[in-house]
């Protein structure tokens, strides 16, 4: 009986301990409004031509400060990236990155869009297209690492060759050719020397 008694005491004081900390507390919480970016994500000028950034940020209808990271040399062929980041009021950082394609139109390449597979490892696959606004710069969604490898090159005539760019998983470049008879791309990836082979699906 006595150890019934302390056990309703137990109870009685863990309900009240429970329903005492239910009870409904405002919760206090603030709106921040984030960097909202006015940019292209995609540039296309000329070899030769001016590069002028153009990134406007605005969050809660004001304007922010913008700053970027990132070199364009507009006298090389090539693709590059710079990254501009705006803070809010509240201190929140907002980042995108644009990409400025330098391409020459004198050169016109073959047209090699199409959807690619690794010739070793067809499941392996990837697409290649050309990139608006040029006449000779390519993207490969995939060249090499298998599925993981986006690069650009370009094409004159039939003639493939790399361009400047930054490359992922610390490759420093590519040795690129294509048979224009076999229709049949090759790269090597150096410093690792790996090497892969793609053709048309």
């Amino acid at each position: 009986m006595k150890n019934n008694f302390f056990k309703a005491i137990v109870l009685t004081l863990t309900v009240g301990f429970l329903s005492s900390c239910s009870e409904e507390r405002p919760i206090e919480s603030d709106v921040t409004f984030f960097a909202e970016f006015e940019y292209e994500p995609l540039v296309v000028i000329a070899l030769g031509g001016t590069y002028a950034a153009e990134v406007n940020a605005i969050a809660d209808g004001e304007s922010l400060k913008v700053s970027s990271s990132g070199a364009v040399d507009t006298n090389t062929v090539g693709v590059y990236d710079v990254t501009y980041s705006a803070t809010n009021k509240d201190g929140f950082d907002g980042i995108v990155t644009q990409t400025i394609v330098i391409h020459d139109p004198s050169i016109i390449g073959t047209d090699v869009s199409g959807a690619i597979q690794d010739v070793g490892r067809p499941e392996r696959t990837g697409v290649i297209s050309l990139i608006p606004g040029t006449t000779s710069i390519f993207y490969a969604t995939d060249f090499a690492f298998g599925g993981v490898f986006p690069m650009y090159f370009q094409m004159d005539g039939d003639t493939i060759s790399e361009i400047n760019q930054n490359y992922i998983f610390s490759v420093t470049s590519a040795e690129l050719t294509y048979d224009p008879v076999t229709k049949i791309f090759s790269n090597t990836v150096l410093p690792y020397g790996f090497s892969y082979t793609f053709e048309y699906q």
